[in-house]
């Protein structure tokens, strides 16, 4: 027996698949956006709005490491990881 969808779901990795060269996006609960880049103190992220957050930034020392903090923080319940496959792909999903 196989159940019937409506709709076949996103494509979907695997968290242990990540790699600091990953194009990251999380999607919070609220709507925001914002992505994973790589800097000189480790991986941070830049959010969608027009002031990107400088004061309260955390970092990480890998991509998976700011990946599981972040959906972990809080009463983050909904928020969502995605991975692009290009960083083209990435900036044009966190402009939208």
């Amino acid at each position: 027996m196989r159940r019937v969808i409506l709709k076949e779901r996103e494509s979907e990795i695997n968290f242990e698949d990540l790699t600091n060269k990953s194009f990251v996006g999380i999607q919070w609960e609220d709507g925001k956006k914002c992505m994973i880049i790589d800097t000189a103190k480790g991986y941070c992220s830049i959010a969608d709005d027009h002031y990107p957050n400088t004061w309260n930034v955390w970092y990480a020392h890998t991509v998976k490491e700011y990946v599981k903090k972040s959906l972990n923080q809080g009463n983050n319940t909904n928020s969502q990881a995605f991975v692009f496959d290009n960083v083209k792909e990435l900036y044009k999903w966190i402009s939208e």
